[in-house]
C-alpha cells in the first residue's frame, strides 16, 4: 500500500510538503490587499514552534545555534496533502 518506501522517505516528502504549503500561504498572504485582513490571517497566520538557544562546546568543537523554530499554517496540510497526491503518480 505504501510503495515498499522507507520511513525516512515518507518523512522527507510530509516536510517537502509542508515546507511547500507554507511557502504558498505566505505568497498568498502576501499577494492579498491590505484591506482583507480576514483572508491574510487565514493563509499567512502560523503556529510557530521554536527551540533555543541550544549549543556546545568540546574543546575541538563549538556549536552554537540561537533558534530551531518551525513555522506551520493552514496551507502547510494543503501541500502535505497535494505532495501525497502527486507521489500517486509515481
Amino acid at each position: 500500500m505504501l510503495h515498499n518506501r522507507s520511513t525516512v522517505f515518507w518523512i522527507t516528502v510530509s516536510f517537502f510538503g509542508m515546507m511547500t504549503g507554507t511557502v504558498f500561504g505566505e505568497a498568498i498572504a502576501a499577494l492579498l490587499p491590505e484591506s482583507s485582513t480576514a483572508l491574510r490571517s487565514f493563509f499567512g497566520g502560523a503556529l510557530e514552534f521554536s527551540v533555543g538557544p541550544v549549543g556546545f562546546d568540546l574543546i575541538v568543537f563549538r556549536f552554537a545555534l540561537e533558534e530551531i523554530a518551525f513555522k506551520l499554517n493552514l496551507m502547510s496540510f494543503a501541500g502535505l496533502m497535494f505532495v501525497g497526491y502527486l507521489y500517486r503518480w509515481f
